[in-house]
């Protein structure tokens, strides 16, 4: 749809209904309510990042794109801090209902859809004139990858013309190692995330009213360290090596939180994944996408690598649940976990073969 349609009003409209299905949450009398109303949330949720990433790919040029990515993404671990330390203080510390976290976001989200709606500028039409691209507003742009002579005011179906005929250019041989690395990465950050605090609470030498904070470390570590990596990644043109080296560091993060008997043990295992994790390569992959996107499909290209990466949030909170019950310990999760980190750069490095 992006590739059709104001890419602007469909994230408002997601995030309108993602707050309204995040407030539903909180007062639906049954489980099965629960359940399918948080579905629904991920309706809302997968509405953003292939049109917020296919807006940088229009309105930013290659020296600044990854960086521009970065920025979108950080916005992630800054939600991962909040929403930690505010579910940590409400349920844990204050002992309120589980559901008041869901209450409290609410608003807020709402509110993001609104100043999407009416307080951002409408996006244009980009269109292609040798190696420049212009808006439909008049405002040249150097860098767009489109190549569709498309304007606002035409009566020609800008949907119909970008609706993709052909499903095998989104799987190109490049595209999919960075699919399959992606999925890798995010069952290690979702693994985490979901069990580390059930973790924390385990560990007899760790106070219960620093649980959220230990949890935040993470996403505190991976923003600036992304927003460092990204700037450097839009000046070289070898950002692939950096996966080489943090995607196996990542891996042992996880090896080594697992292992862990102490409070400092694990804040320094949660550090080396925030320098080393799946914040901190996004850019890398972003940029792998954005270069073997088919041509004028880049918002549908971000919209599939984030759908089939976040299938591992559906797998990675079920399957690391039961190993723990079948085990007795987290710790095999975490494990499995980063060896699938080790398996995602393997078959990400063997689709890379002559990449250029």
């Amino acid at each position: 749809m992006a590739d059709g349609h104001s890419k602007k009003t469909i994230v408002a409209l997601g995030f309108v209904f993602f707050a309204t299905m995040t407030f539903l949450s909180g007062i639906v009398p049954t489980f099965i309510l629960f359940l399918l109303v948080r579905a629904l949330v991920g309706l809302g949720q997968g509405s953003f990042y292939g049109p917020a990433y296919g807006l940088i790919n229009e309105n930013l040029s290659d020296r600044h794109a990854t960086l521009g990515m970065a920025i979108i993404n950080s916005g992630q671990g800054v939600g991962q801090i909040f929403g930690t330390l505010l579910a940590s203080t409400l349920v844990i510390q204050n002992r309120d209902h589980w559901s008041t976290p869901f209450l409290v976001i609410a608003l807020p989200t709402m509110m993001v859809g609104f100043l999407y709606l009416y307080g951002l500028p409408n996006e244009g039409r980009l269109t292609r004139q040798g190696e420049k691209s212009w808006n439909a507003h008049g405002g040249q742009q150097h860098g767009a990858k489109l190549q569709n002579v498309i304007y606002d005011g035409q009566k020609q179906s800008f949907g119909r013309t970008l609706a993709p005929k052909n499903w095998r250019p989104f799987f190109k041989r490049q595209l999919i190692g960075a699919y399959w690395l992606l999925f890798c990465s995010i069952y290690g950050q979702i693994a985490m995330l979901t069990w580390l605090p059930t973790f924390l609470l385990g560990m007899k030498s760790i106070d219960q009213r620093f649980v959220g904070l230990i949890a935040s470390i993470v996403p505190l570590i991976a923003i600036p360290s992304a927003l460092i990596l990204a700037k450097k990644l839009d000046q070289t043109a070898h950002a692939r090596r950096f996966l080489y080296l943090f995607v196996p560091l990542s891996a042992l993060a996880l090896v080594l939180g697992s292992l862990s008997q102490n409070s400092t043990q694990i804040v320094l295992a949660l550090i080396l994944y925030g320098l080393t994790g799946k914040m901190t390569i996004d850019p890398l992959l972003l940029q792998v996408i954005r270069r073997h996107a088919p041509k004028g499909r880049v918002a549908t290209t971000f919209g599939l690598y984030n759908f089939l990466g976040m299938l591992a949030s559906i797998t990675a909170p079920y399957l690391t649940g039961w190993l723990t019950d079948a085990t007795g310990s987290l710790a095999v999760g975490f494990d499995l976990a980063a060896a699938l980190l080790l398996l995602g750069l393997l078959g990400f490095g063997l689709s890379q073969r002559n990449a250029g």
